[in-house]
């Protein structure tokens, strides 16, 4: 499913991207990339402006989607636990649909991405799916162990961690969204490059 095809996360995404506001030329890391369809959104939010964009997702044949979707940018096969040490660092890290993932610790890959690949002015927006479409049927919430159901307990736990940790590192966050809520996370007025690092 295009997330782009829904214009209340259009609009939301959009504007979140228009908040961390990356400056033309700069470099956009989205992992979990898929199909590069979220991508879509960057000429949306800044039609004069050109990004140099990485991507990577854990399965091949996703990357090489986005590849196609995206020849421009760098889309490459990868765990985002494993990300190479010389990826380097970036104005804006995409994540929409990915901490919640099998395997994926926020907190370790969150201060990972903070310490080693963001720019002392970058920004982030998390995405965490408030729906999912179970046997054709949308149902609302994060999926938890032994509950037949999605809840939304184990969701805004996740938005609150998030929240919660990078306000501590000397970001000013913003929690928007509907059925994906996004966490817009950007350095806070007087935030300094060693406040970043700790």
């Amino acid at each position: 499913m295009n997330k782009l095809e829904d214009p209340i996360f259009l609009a939301t995404f959009v504007e979140a991207l228009r908040r961390v506001n990356p400056p033309p030329g700069g470099r956009v890391l989205a992992l979990g990339v898929n199909a590069g369809h979220e991508l879509d959104a960057l000429p949306l939010a800044f039609p004069d402006r050109t990004f140099e964009v990485v991507g990577v997702d854990l399965d091949p044949a996703a990357a090489q989607a986005a590849r196609e979707r995206w020849p421009r940018a760098t889309i490459f096969a990868a765990d985002v636990n494993a990300l190479p040490p010389d990826l380097g660092r970036f104005d804006l890290i995409l994540a929409l649909s990915l901490l919640q993932s099998p395997g994926v610790r926020q907190d370790v890959l969150l201060a990972t991405l903070r310490r080693q690949h963001l720019t002392p002015g970058g920004g982030l927006i998390l995405g965490y799916p408030n729906a999912r479409y179970r046997d054709g049927t949308l149902s609302y919430g994060a999926r938890m162990r032994n509950y037949a159901r999605p809840d939304l307990s184990l969701l805004a736990a996740d938005v609150t961690n998030a929240r919660r940790g990078l306000q501590k590192h000397g970001f000013k966050v913003f929690v928007t969204g509907k059925y994906e809520v996004l966490l817009t996370a950007i350095p806070a007025h007087g935030a300094t490059p060693t406040d970043l690092e700790l």
